[in-house]
């Protein structure tokens, strides 16, 4: 049978010997790391560890990883962004460990053609128009509509329906004073509404916004390597806001780290 793409095996010398080179690094920067609550970590059966908020790509699941081998001897199989496992050092080092790769919508955007803009964002905040788009071709139903970058981050809504060419219909609303701003070309205040409450459309004169598009990413494979690893009663990690950061609070959480711990199969 051939090995599904996303799975990579674990070989336990292998992990322990890269666990313990590595920790070498850990105990250069860190001269001491004393977990809390290290003792309720179950020593045998599945478990999914949740590790918010990430600061850093490489310390955070090698200190973790540390952790829960020295306190439970029990290893880690780590949901990694398939666009970091394409790259030649972190790659190669990560299939040593018995990854599952994750396919990211996020990671694939490609630029759209024309510029788009919310008609009425307060009557059909769902709608979104096309000027000189052509969605039929480069957007599709369970896909993502991305907007451009603002501080580090960039806001995205999943289309619903493609209805021709210069039209979309969003799953769920953009929201927030940005999205809001980019789309309509007019200030929004904090909590999102118009400075001016009598207009309720774009500003005049707006020629739209630039965008990007993602597509639908079937995750099948991705749920079915989680399942088989519980179902053998080891541990997945997973870092849910979906990227490092040096942030105090969390990022928004990705919603399909939810969806990973239903009755075993």
């Amino acid at each position: 049978m051939p090995r599904r793409k996303d799975a990579f095996p674990m070989i336990n010398w292998v992990y322990d010997l890269w666990l313990w080179t590595f920790s070498i690094l850990v105990d250069l920067f860190f001269r001491e790391v004393h977990p809390r609550g290290s003792w309720k970590i179950p020593r045998r059966g599945p478990i999914i560890f949740v590790a918010a908020p990430h600061a850093n790509q490489f310390v955070d699941p090698l200190i973790l990883m540390r952790v829960i081998k020295t306190e439970a001897q029990r290893r880690i199989a780590w949901l990694i962004a398939e666009k970091s496992m394409k790259r030649k050092f972190i790659g190669g080092a990560a299939r040593l460990l018995g990854p599952v790769s994750v396919g990211r919508a996020l990671d694939s955007t490609k630029a759209g053609a024309g510029k788009i803009s919310l008609p009425d964002p307060k009557g059909d905040p769902l709608l979104i128009r096309g000027i000189g788009t052509n969605f039929e071709k480069q957007a599709e139903v369970g896909g993502l509509l991305v907007l451009p970058t603002v501080n580090g981050l960039a806001a995205n809504a999943e289309i619903a329906g493609v209805h021709g060419p210069e039209e979309i219909r969003l799953k769920k609303e953009f929201k927030g004073t940005v999205a809001l701003g980019q789309l309509t070309g007019r200030n929004t205040e904090e909590d999102g509404e118009f400075s001016n409450g009598s207009t309720r459309t774009v500003r005049e004169g707006f020629e739209g916004s630039p965008y990007k598009t993602a597509p639908k990413v079937d995750q099948t494979e991705v749920y079915n390597a989680v399942f088989e690893r519980l179902n053998a009663g080891g541990c997945i990690g997973i870092f849910p806001e979906g990227g490092s950061h040096d942030r105090t609070e969390l990022l928004p959480l990705k919603g399909d780290f939810s969806m990973g711990p239903p009755n075993p199969r």
